[in-house]
């Protein structure tokens, strides 16, 4: 079985996958990290490649074609997706959406140390790069494949990070794929 998770910057996707990987054994998959590590390899900053990708979406399409791949190599077991757009590639999955409001994510941002993310002290940069990093992110996928990530119609579970810690939320979205998928 396989969950996607997806949602807004700094909302804790990938510290959940992790969370699920470790403490549900699922089979981890970024397309985040990978997209990362390509910026790196352009020499350029997550944002530089965002709204590189804006105007020139190959590498996007290269690596989404990528994801039944990424998924067979794991058949027969769990698995757990970061991807903006796996819940379109994957509608027989549980698609989850994270949510969080603009305010927590700019602070999440400029409190973050995680590794190879750009460093704000200014909340109100933060606050402007991310809200563009989305915005940048919401187009390449309208343009590239017409759809909107950002409609919380496309999801089977949509829970807020705010508040709660990535094992709660761990927690909440293993309970509700089971119940989904009627697993006891």
């Amino acid at each position: 079985m396989v969950i996607t998770i997806t949602g807004k910057p700094c909302s804790g996707k990938s510290t959940i996958a992790k969370v699920l990987e470790q403490k549900y054994n699922f089979k981890r998959i970024s397309m985040g990290d990978l997209f990362k590590e390509e910026a790196k390899r352009r020499g350029m900053s997550t944002e530089e490649f965002t709204k590189f990708r804006v105007k020139d979406s190959s590498f996007d399409v290269y690596m989404d074609k990528q994801i039944p791949t990424f998924i067979k190599k794991y058949e027969g077991q769990n698995v757990v997706l970061e991807s903006r757009v796996a819940w379109h590639f994957l509608p027989e999955a549980f698609n989850v959406f994270i949510d969080l409001d603009k305010e927590e994510i700019a602070k999440r941002l400029v409190n973050s140390d995680r590794e190879g993310l750009e460093k704000y002290t200014n909340f109100e940069e933060a606050k402007r790069v991310v809200i563009s990093r989305w915005e940048n992110e919401l187009k390449v996928y309208k343009k590239t494949y017409g759809i909107d990530c950002s409609n919380l119609k496309n999801y089977d579970f949509v829970q807020s990070s705010k508040n709660k810690t990535p094992e709660e939320l761990a927690d909440i979205i293993y309970n509700a794929y089971k119940k989904h998928f009627k697993i006891k």
